[in-house]
């Protein structure tokens, strides 16, 4: 009997402890954002006088900037909630916003704030009139829709504050009913980028409820010495930038900048690389100066491509786009260590641009210090080819600095002769061009800053030199969904599955001791 009682102890025991284990596996997978103390839910249906609960929303996602304006925190779309000329500008905010349509478990994308018939999204109505951001912002579990033709060319612009597409976003085309009014191919016919949204690091011409940072300083342009970081997951997008659109007069960016891309599909395809600018889906300076203290880094780890990568992506005063000569004499690292690559105009697959000044085109980017460079990193083994296997390399540009890393020799990546400094790992060709002096690596370190957090005017500091002792990062910074709340959720379900073990074994040992000490 006593046996009995014993075995069915430790039986309850055992269950106690495994449904523990179930319980911390459970709570380690997050169901969309993770809960907030910070919390603010948005609907159009909604009033801005509203406290902001999920059963009062507010109506506009700029007031809801403002109630997190200080603490940072989590706004959920619970509706649709329109982005137009007259909202678009957010409030500045000083710790990270996190907006979601997906929080705490509840997906309002299916369930919805106020109409049974739509799902929860962020429609973009401001045309070619930016959506701007006073903070640092992440968008996860959104989706972004383009309700109809007359609202193309939206932009959303990060203002020079780290902006972040976590990896389960979407891009949509459809009306308030659901019913989808494009469904193009996006990167095989010309109409398709059209319709695509555009990221920006910096600055927009035009602006949707007011500027950020042109309408008080920038009669003579700004200088960026924060960094900052701009990072796609997920998304169609016409085009990826660092820099500005169009703004008045050239802003400078005098610090470490970094493009993480690690998936979503990028569109921008207009015919023919004679189309210069026209033609690149990814730039890593665009209408911007750079500084010598400038690092650009270009971290492309996953994403489908259908149009070119460029390094200086600026145009100069002979341009059309913006006013202003531009001054490039920083560093760019193109890291192509990932990503599928599906440019087919004329079945010549992709071009990686080292700036956009070509002679045939109507940019004009000819300035150029003495530190400038342009650095290409491919890694062959990780990239992929869509439709056509490849890609070229272009070395029109005799006064730009290019240096070319490609891990392993392949015939699908053509780099033109006008480039010399190139370096194989393994299987050079007989016909590269043998490189007899290392070419000396121009000091790029990022001037030391630190990110103030009044991020409304971001004025230089010239008060600290460059750190000469650290290389520039080229490395790629981890991107994740999710953003908000779940950094500890592994540790601890590492520690409840150790402890869980644990007990396992001293009831164990506990018995082995029991019955032994029985048959003595």
């Amino acid at each position: 009997m006593k046996n009995r009682k014993l075995i069915s102890l430790i039986l309850a025991v055992l269950t106690a402890v495994s449904a523990l284990s179930l319980l911390s596996f459970g709570a380690s997978a997050t169901d969309g954002i993770a809960k907030n103390d910070n919390v603010v839910f948005v609907a159009d249906g909604g009033s801005d006088d509203n406290a902001g609960t999920v059963d009062a929303p507010v109506a506009t996602l700029a007031k809801a900037f403002e109630k997190l304006a200080e603490t940072g925190g989590v706004a959920v779309l619970e509706g649709v909630v329109t982005i137009d000329k007259t909202n678009g500008t957010m409030p500045a905010n000083k710790a990270l916003v996190t907006v979601t349509s997906y929080y705490d478990g509840v997906d309002y994308r299916a369930k919805i704030y106020g109409s049974d018939k739509v799902t929860a999204r962020l429609d973009l109505c401001n045309g070619t009139t930016s959506f701007n951001f006073g903070g640092d912002v992440t968008f996860d579990y959104v989706n972004f829709c383009i309700p109809g033709a007359d609202y193309k060319n939206s932009i959303i612009a990060a203002y020079y504050n780290d902006l972040t597409i976590g990896a389960n976003c979407a891009t949509l085309f459809e009306d308030l009913e659901g019913t989808k009014w494009y469904e193009g191919i996006f990167g095989q016919e010309t109409g398709a980028r059209a319709y695509v949204p555009i990221l920006l690091s910096g600055m927009n011409a035009n602006v949707s409820g007011g500027e950020r940072i042109s309408d008080r300083e920038n009669e003579g342009g700004v200088t960026i010495t924060e960094p900052f970081t701009l990072s796609v997951a997920s998304g169609d997008w016409q085009s990826v930038r660092i820099g500005d659109r169009d703004v008045a007069n050239r802003n400078t960016i005098d610090c470490k900048a970094t493009m993480n891309i690690s998936g979503g599909r990028f569109v921008f395809f207009t015919g023919t690389f004679k189309d210069s600018n026209a033609n690149l889906c990814v730039m890593g300076v665009y209408q911007a100066n750079t500084s010598e203290n400038a690092v650009i880094d270009v971290n492309i780890t996953g994403g489908h491509f259908f149009g070119s990568i460029a390094g200086f992506g600026s145009v100069g005063a002979g341009g059309a786009m913006s006013a202003g000569d531009s001054f490039q004499n920083g560093t760019v690292n193109v890291n192509l260590n990932g990503g599928t690559y599906a440019r087919e105009y004329n079945l010549d697959g992709t071009y990686i641009v080292p700036s956009v000044w070509l002679p045939f085109s109507s940019a004009a980017l000819t300035d150029f210090g003495d530190k400038h460079c342009v650095n290409i990193n491919i890694d062959t083994d990780k990239i992929a080819f869509d439709v056509v296997e490849a890609m070229t390399i272009c070395g029109r540009d005799e006064m730009i600095n290019v240096n070319v890393h490609i891990t392993k020799y392949t015939d699908k990546i053509y780099v033109e002769d006008s480039i010399k400094n190139i370096k194989y790992d393994e299987g050079a060709p007989e016909t590269t061009p043998a490189v007899t002096t290392e070419v000396p690596a121009p000091d790029t370190t990022p001037a030391v800053t630190t990110k103030a957090p009044d991020t409304t005017t971001k004025a230089p500091d010239t008060t600290k030199a460059p750190d000469t002792t650290k290389a520039p990062e080229t490395t790629p910074a981890a991107t994740t969904g999710s953003s908000s709340g779940n950094s500890s959720a592994g540790s601890n379900t590492t520690l409840l599955i150790i402890l869980a073990v644990a007990a396992v074994v001293v009831i164990v040992v506990v018995v082995v001791v029991i019955v032994k000490k029985k048959k003595a």
